[in-house]
């Protein structure tokens, strides 16, 4: 499970899952920032203000999956590198 022996906690994808949840949750604060400036009086209709502010909901629901994925992963990876270090102390 683990990607390379520098880093025992990592696994294969580990980059281009914390990219996509880095990019969900800038997009996120973006439209946090740009709905309550920029896009206030553009939000001043009631099914424009749902949507939005829903979708927003959405990518920031979708950016903690993301991280709850990443971090069931990185404890799989722990639980493998403990049982190989178990394994090699005392199996001999």
């Amino acid at each position: 499970m683990s990607a390379n022996a520098e880093n025992p906690l990592s696994y294969r994808g580990k980059k281009f899952v914390r990219t996509v949840g880095t990019l969900l949750i800038s997009g996120c604060c973006l439209m946090v920032v740009l709905g309550v400036s920029v896009l206030k009086f553009w939000l001043a209709n009631w099914p424009r203000f749902i949507l939005y502010w829903s979708w927003c909901f959405l990518i920031a629901m979708l950016a903690m999956l993301v991280a709850l994925f990443d971090m069931v992963m990185i404890r799989r990876a722990g639980r493998e590198t403990q049982r190989k270090l178990y394994q090699q102390q005392f199996k001999r």
